[in-house]
């Protein structure tokens, strides 16, 4: 499966404005190219679900950039809109931009992980019906000695049980084309499946199959692809 999205629809209906980041935010019933898209996406989604593999679905991006979790939030809205129970969750333990996007107080992730607080009390509502958020909480000094503890999949054992879908986000793969960041690696295997997020202005074909192979290599299930920020 393999989703473009076209960037000059990106400048155009509700955005959100947080700190550096400006993503753009699809409506319920909204008609456009973009919007269409992401039902494609979601349809995908549904589809490998209906096969029992696609509950929990990680969201990466290739390159650095918030891409992954632009596409991760409008897809969890658009399946929230359509009455679905959705959970998001940033494992984003690097650059986190969830919790801006729905001006959500950062308590989340690592506050549960180091028995701060409760999974129910990392629970947030968000301003989209059916769809709560768990935030990536205060970044801590290593972010895989987080996501590889076992309170993760304990936790994600509990979204599974909440929700109809789980959605994840996590760091980029490669910060440069020789820097290899391992947290979307060791989610992979926590989740039934994952989308990768490629930029299709700095992407390579290179870094693309590196990408791929680094994901394969932590036994990743690869549901899809999308093609970001495509200028027709």
């Amino acid at each position: 499966m393999m989703m473009k999205i076209f960037s000059r629809w990106l400048h155009k209906g509700k955005r959100q404005s947080q700190g550096s980041h400006e993503f753009y935010l699809i409506q319920d019933r909204e008609q456009s190219p973009v919007a269409e898209s992401f039902r494609a996406l979601c349809a995908a989604i549904r589809d490998v679900e209906a096969q029992g593999s696609a509950q929990a679905v990680l969201f990466t991006n290739a390159n650095a950039g918030p891409g992954g979790a632009l596409v991760a939030v409008n897809a969890a809205a658009l399946l929230a809109y359509a009455g679905n129970r959705v959970i998001l969750v940033d494992c984003d333990l690097r650059t986190p931009v969830v919790h801006e996007f729905f001006k959500l107080k950062n308590i989340g992730l690592t506050n549960f992980v180091e028995d701060k607080v409760t999974q129910e009390e990392i629970l947030q509502g968000s301003s989209i019906p059916n769809l709560k958020i768990v935030t990536s909480g205060p970044l801590p000094l290593e972010a895989v000695p987080v996501l590889s503890n076992s309170k993760v999949r304990t936790l994600l054992h509990y979204l599974r049980r909440q929700a109809d879908y789980v959605f994840l986000t996590s760091s980029s793969l490669l910060i440069k084309s020789e820097s290899i960041v391992s947290d979307a690696c060791v989610l992979a295997s926590k989740v039934d499946g994952v989308v990768l997020v490629l930029d299709s202005r700095c992407v390579k074909p290179q870094v693309a199959q590196k990408v791929v192979q680094l994901l394969q290599g932590a036994k990743a299930n690869i549901i899809g692809t999308v093609l970001h920020d495509v200028v027709e």
